[in-house]
């Protein structure tokens, strides 16, 4: 008779939590000096979201943020991961700090302490200022690098000594994939396989470059980007499928993640890229950059959603 072993019982200090994105959850679009988001757009287009809803009250967390960390602390989450939204911080993506928006995450962060939830921050969760999308086409631009990373520096430098567990990307993989090949989130092009690549590459420099600067202003930081990981399966246990598998998971999953684990490319998935003429156009020093952040990142998040 075969027995199973009692279940492990999770460490005391095991994070069990929920998480949300500024645009999903907070509302007050245009209120305390926000500047308008890609999405503030995005969504005002005809046919772009279902029955033309928009976040612009969404579950009015701004206003209600007291009342959600009490409901958080009866739920009993010993963690909360919310995203920062970068037109709160820099309503033009650059220049002056808007005061309100800091004092905004301020109170929301010591309220989660308050409440014994460890606070966790998504630097970014796809709500690009309008302003640099205007400006040079936002992500498309690797001017769009030292933004982020100036975005990513205020942050750190005002919230580091109280938030510990820092999330630089949410899902880069999606935000890319659904603005440069499917058209369904902002910009909106479709089959721009080029772009796409050059985009997630100006996606990952802005990543390194911000852990760095995270790491260098708190040491005891901990710090990641997440993923949409999807699995895939081989066909059959021929040797072609099983091949073709690992082709597929080369260009749909380790282009991400062995960028962020060890900071380069899969050397199969650039090449195939190389021989359709679309691989990334890398600047010196870029690679020497991916590799230093790789060796101080902490942990990977992954998304996962399905077998």
């Amino acid at each position: 008779m075969y027995i199973t072993k009692p279940n492990q019982v999770f460490p005391n200090d095991f994070l069990w939590g929920s998480a949300s994105a500024a645009y999903q959850v907070e509302g007050a679009w245009d209120e305390d000096g926000k500047g308008r988001s890609i999405w503030d757009e995005f969504v005002r287009i005809p046919g772009k979201t279902f029955k033309a809803t928009t976040g612009d009250k969404a579950v009015d967390h701004y206003h209600r943020m007291e009342e959600d960390v009490a409901l958080m602390k009866e739920l009993g989450l010993k963690t909360y991961r919310f995203s920062i939204a970068w037109t709160r911080i820099y309503p033009e993506g650059k220049g002056k700090v808007n005061e309100e928006g800091i004092a905004f995450y301020d109170r929301l962060i010591n309220e989660l302490i308050n409440n014994d939830i460890v606070p966790m921050i998504t630097v970014y969760h796809w709500d690009l200022p309008q302003a640099l999308q205007d400006e040079y086409g936002g992500w498309e631009c690797r001017e769009i690098v030292d933004d982020f990373v100036n975005y990513a520096k205020t942050l750190f430098e005002r919230f580091g000594d109280r938030v510990k567990h820092w999330i630089i990307l949410n899902e880069q993989n999606v935000f890319t994939a659904h603005g440069w090949l499917m058209g369904s989130h902002p910009p909106g092009k479709v089959n721009d396989r080029k772009m796409f690549y050059q985009v997630n590459h100006h996606a990952f420099m802005a990543h390194a470059k911000s852990v760095l600067a995270l790491k260098s202003l708190w040491s005891d930081a901990l710090v990641g980007s997440s993923f949409a990981f999807g699995p895939s399966y081989a066909k059959s246990d021929k040797p072609e499928d099983a091949m073709a598998k690992m082709d597929y998971d080369d260009l749909q999953s380790y282009y991400w993640m062995d960028v962020y684990a060890y900071g380069r490319y899969p050397r199969a998935a650039i090449a195939q890229l190389k021989s359709e003429g679309v691989a990334p156009v890398l600047e010196e020093g870029d690679e020497e950059i991916l590799k230093e952040a790789a060796a101080l990142v902490d942990f990977m998040g992954v998304n996962y959603y399905q077998t």
